[in-house]
């Protein structure tokens, strides 16, 4: 059975993939997540039989990879100053060098981003472009398979101590209320990725693109759902497209603000994913099952 390395294995997809292996593979399945800090490993995986949490930098242009058939990687955030696609290009150009050394790999699964199709218009989202564009130049018989993910679920946990204040409010960057935008759980991530790394399937195309997406919910689906849950009145703050660089500025520095509100434009009416969103290769669509109301009851539980 394959021994898979997850890089980075801090952010929440590579856990949410790392606990789906766990869970849908052979007991002879070997994990070797890679961490920067290795503070950050979970005391579960610690002692868990099949995993092994290893010290490694994708900034670092020596990485080295363990003997691995299989690698699952996540464009990690970044919040400084630098130049997003630059910054994502050197990262996946230290983890092309370290796949060619290692000579071991025969997959990599990339979790990409709606928008990753576009150099630019898209702010943050550009960083999967440039991983996409990296990965893709490995040899031929590496098969290369791109996840392109939705918004996920699990951004709504920014408002929880705004609804467990006094007077419960949210703010939201979705408008206006009525738009309805495609939403995926941390956890069908994981779920589809960790599937993907196993299937023996022959690929349909290398590389090979699909979207991954759950429902649709409105903003205004959204606060029925808060309220729902809270079971009492929640305020909804709908940010307009014209207000989201001054939201930003709130949170990050001007750069940073400047590239989450193109990103967030990028999906409204009038961006660049709303006018001409020009289908993944082949338009497949691949669904997943959670639905809003479990995640964020999930979120809610216990701080409530």
């Amino acid at each position: 059975m394959p021994t898979i390395t997850i890089i980075p294995a801090s952010c929440k997809t590579s856990l949410a993939t790392i606990r789906a292996l766990l869970s849908l593979s052979d007991p002879s399945v070997k994990i070797h997540g890679i961490y920067r800090d290795l503070s950050k490993v979970p005391e579960d995986l610690l002692s868990h039989s099949q995993f092994t949490a290893l010290q490694g930098d994708i900034d670092d242009p020596s990485l080295e990879l363990p003997p691995s058939d299989l690698l699952f990687h996540t464009t990690p955030n970044t919040y400084t100053d630098a130049d997003v696609f630059e910054h994502a290009k050197r990262q996946t150009e230290n983890l092309k060098t370290a796949i060619l050394k290692s000579s071991t790999i025969k997959k990599i699964v990339l979790m990409s981003t709606m928008g990753a199709q576009y150099s630019s218009g898209t702010g943050e989202l550009k960083a999967n472009h440039a991983a996409e564009t990296t990965i893709s130049t490995l040899p031929a018989s590496i098969q290369k398979v791109f996840v392109r993910c939705c918004w996920f679920m699990e951004n709504w946990a920014s408002e929880l101590p705004n609804l467990l204040s006094d007077k419960p409010f949210f703010y939201s960057t979705i408008s206006p209320a009525d738009f309805p935008f495609p939403h995926i759980a941390v956890r069908d991530i994981g779920k589809t990725c960790a599937q993907e790394l196993l299937s023996t399937a022959p690929p349909k195309s290398n590389p090979y693109i699909f979207e991954l997406q759950g429902q649709s919910y409105s903003s205004n689906d959204v606060k029925k759902i808060f309220e729902e849950l809270l079971g009492k009145e929640v305020d909804m703050r709908v940010i307009p497209q014209e207000g989201l660089l001054d939201y930003y500025r709130q949170m990050f520095s001007e750069h940073v603000a400047r590239e989450y509100t193109e990103m967030n434009q990028s999906f409204l009416e009038g961006g660049i994913l709303f006018l001409n969103p020009e289908p993944t290769p082949g338009g497949e669509i691949r669904r997943g099952e959670t639905e809003l109301r479990e995640v964020l009851a999930g979120l809610l539980k216990g701080r409530v």
